[in-house]
């Protein structure tokens, strides 16, 4: 497979070698993933050399080809039509432009693209002319190995050794490789299954093709990505073994019919709908709200992300391909009655990766749960810091969060008992790091991101007057968080007989909510402060953070009302979904990340809030914002934010230039918003499913929910709406289970 044994280093230049930065424009990107394989492409489904969008095949974090263009006769083909709704597969349609020989429109393409263990690629050409036609078709290929980071702009102060692009002898087989600063060979090898190139030079590969008229024929590659041992040869021994072995497992697979794309889009459709089979069904009499659902669905499917400690969840395409602990979590949470199997591997793989020792780099300490995982060379090679990185408040208690309420669906105590120390480790993380009595972060010499909350952006907490707050910092919504955990903590203590523990937990909830009623509550601006700063001297906004304190219970229900007025108010609440600062705030710019903007997950947050202190009214509302805010996208996918503009008679949100998409949390808002109609209140120990003043809004007339698992037991609900008023009707549930409805007529 490689000349004379062995690669040679590539001393080409910028294009050909050094990657272009990406550009902040908001430009557009078709998205295929599965696991750690993402595939980002231009419209047109291409991968144009040193474009500025971030095109390109993914392995974690890496960029393993940077290029992929066809051409007929040296001519891009035109796009005709294409779909990406799978995620993991794509099909694009082209016809030929005018080219040297070849007028316009005289071949059809149909190229198939799936991702799995590595990507397959079908094309089928057909001759559209009535007489034969003869032509060159081009595969034009690159692989510059630019870490994630280093496309966002990363000065990175040394790069590896990338290789010249090598072929086998009998042109089946093409090879880039480029070795990394921390020794490991990384290498990209496509393989030609069914035709063998005329020609292979320089990354490209030419293909001189004769069709007579209505005549069809194919071409199908497979692409692998491979990160080799740290100081692996490039051409050993063990590597020809390999390459031999691997040689005999493709021939074997060929003639039993497991190779190639058909086989690969079988897998890769049974993968999903097994997967899918594991969690719970909705349907509803709204065709919208069902696309948006189904979307969902499969972008959390895509999401997947697979770590060295288990199955993780990316928190966004593109840049934040990675594990996020506060993303994954609130995903996690957000689809727990519906997914509950995501909630147990979102556990696991943050409790592998949890502080055990500390790291000032990194910040990590024992107990904590991480911020951010990367796995790509700058990552290995430290020089960024994420190998995880801890810099995040919120992880930790909303990991233990996570866990409790894992147990009140499921009943898993087996997990729970062997993730104790776990929990009594971020337990003890929790403790020292509360500083007078809340849970803060920051100092004046702080390294690292400069906020911790999911506001992460540096302006992102101020003082009404616009200054900024001086650190270190108490969130309301991270005090929420804290106070929701020790409680819930406490209550799954004392049922594993750890009694003294659960006493002293409640007492700390008990004396959290007494004193944040007293120092974040505005009776002025009847709402909860943003924050506390170094001297206990309020963050005095009206912000959407305000909002994540309802569900906890953490406020007291005069003030919960209030709350929930203001949030709904018009200088709040755009028409397309509540402000994440109010826009009578100085600091308020609607087009901002967080000063002003809309966020989904952060409305789906705030409509639990609603629903659990009876403002049934206002989930309805914000709901059905939402979902015409999906309906504005030509994919019904809901963003990551969006600008925060009042809403005009006509016209969708403005979109905001630079965001994920697919992002986790947008995608499990609308499952959130569904919940929070629902109210569902689950009690594994009991074999009990609690059901308390469910809701629809008056658009929804109905929605039925199959398979939802509480336990070792499952149950089918359906709910319908009539006059204000819903009605629950229980089609189906496992022998010695119990439905209880409050609030309702069942």
């Amino acid at each position: 497979m490689v000349r004379a044994g062995h690669y040679t280093p590539d001393r080409r230049t910028l294009c050909d070698g050094a990657p272009s930065k990406v550009s902040n424009e908001l430009q557009p990107r078709l998205v295929l993933k599965h696991g750690s394989h993402l595939l980002l492409l231009n419209e047109a489904g291409n991968m144009p050399a040193c474009n500025t969008a971030g095109l390109g095949l993914y392995h974690d974090d890496t960029r393993y080809l940077s290029q992929w263009e066809l051409l007929v006769n040296g001519t891009p083909l035109t796009l005709v039509s294409c779909s990406v709704d799978h995620g993991y597969a794509g099909k694009f349609v082209y016809t030929n432009a005018e080219a040297s020989g070849l007028k316009r429109r005289k071949l059809f393409v149909t190229r198939d693209v799936v991702l799995g263990d590595r990507l397959y690629e079908r094309l089928a050409i057909r001759n559209l002319d009535s007489g034969p036609v003869e032509f060159d078709l081009e595969i034009k290929l690159q692989a510059d190995y630019a870490d994630m980071f280093e496309l966002r702009g990363f000065a990175r102060a040394r790069r590896g050794q990338r290789m010249l692009p090598l072929h086998s002898p009998g042109r089946r087989r093409m090879s880039f490789a480029y070795r990394g600063v921390d020794g490991r060979l990384m290498e990209t090898r496509l393989e030609f299954l069914n035709v063998r190139p005329d020609v292979i030079a320089d990354g490209t590969a030419f293909c001189h093709m004769r069709l007579g008229a209505g005549e069809a024929t194919d071409l199908e590659v497979a692409i692998r990505t491979e990160l080799h041992d740290r100081h692996s040869p490039v051409w050993s021994l063990q590597l020809r073994q390999r390459i031999k072995n691997a040689a005999a497992r493709v021939r074997s697979f060929r003639s039993n019919g497991r190779y190639g794309y058909a086989s690969a889009r079988r897998r890769a459709d049974r993968r999903y709908s097994d997967w899918l089979a594991r969690s719970a069904r909705v349907e509803t009499s709204d065709a919208l709200l069902n696309q948006v659902l189904d979307r969902g669905i499969r972008d959390l499917y895509l999401l997947k992300q697979p770590t060295p400690g288990g199955e993780g969840l990316a928190a966004g395409i593109p840049w934040y391909c990675a594990v996020f602990g506060r993303d994954s979590i609130i995903t996690a949470l957000q689809m727990l009655p519906f997914m509950p199997d995501l909630a147990r591997e979102v556990i696991e793989v943050l409790a592998y990766y949890q502080g055990r020792t500390c790291n000032a780099e990194t910040e990590e300490e024992p107990g904590n749960i991480l911020h951010e995982l990367r796995l790509g060379e700058l990552a290995r090679s430290n020089q960024v810091p994420f190998t995880p990185y801890y810099g995040t408040v919120d992880a930790t208690p909303l990991w233990l969060t996570l866990v409790c309420e894992y147990v009140d669906w499921t009943g898993d105590l087996d997990l729970v008992r062997r993730l104790w120390p776990n929990v009594v480790s971020a337990l003890d993380f929790l403790a020292r790091a509360t500083n007078g009595g809340y849970l803060t972060y920051g100092s004046a010499n702080a390294r690292g991101l400069s906020n911790r909350g999911w506001k992460d952006s540096w302006d992102s907490i101020m003082y009404s007057d616009g200054k900024l707050a001086e650190p270190p910092i108490a969130l309301c919504e991270v005090q929420s968080y804290l106070y929701e955990a020790w409680n819930k903590t406490a209550r799954l203590a004392r049922r594993l007989g750890h009694t003294a523990l659960a006493a002293d937990l409640e007492g700390k909830a008990a004396r959290l909510k007494a004193s944040f009623q007293k120092d974040f509550w505005m009776p002025d601006k009847g709402c909860v402060a943003l924050a506390l700063d170094a001297h206990g001297r309020r963050a005095d906004v009206v912000s959407s953070n305000a909002g994540h304190t309802l569900a906890s219970g953490i406020l007291s229900a005069e003030q919960a009302r209030a709350v929930a007025d203001r949030l709904m108010s018009g200088d709040m609440f755009s028409g397309w979904g509540i402000r994440t600062l109010s826009a009578s705030e100085v600091a308020y710019k609607p087009e901002s990340y967080h000063d002003g903007s809309v966020w989904p997950h952060d409305n789906s947050i705030i409509a639990e809030g609603l629903g659990v202190t009876g403002h049934a009214a206002s989930v309805g509302r914000i709901m059905r914002a939402l979902l015409d805010v999906a309906g504005a996208q030509a994919d019904r996918r809901l963003p990551e934010l969006f600008c925060g503009y009042e809403r005009q008679q006509s016209g969708g949100p403005v979109p905001y230039p630079v965001s994920c998409v697919p992002q986790a949390w947008a995608a499990g808002s609308m499952f959130q918003l569904l919940k929070a109609c629902l109210n569902l209140r689950p009690d594994a120990a009991s074999r009990c499913l609690r059901l308390a003043c469910p809701s629809l809004p008056d658009w929804l007339e109905e929605v039925t929910v199959y398979g939802v698992r509480v336990g070792r037991h499952s149950v089918d609900l359906r709910f319908t709406t009539r006059s204000g008023q819903t009605r629950v009707e229980v089609l189906r549930k496992t022998r010695g289970f119990k439905v209880l409805v409050t609030g309702a007529v069942s």
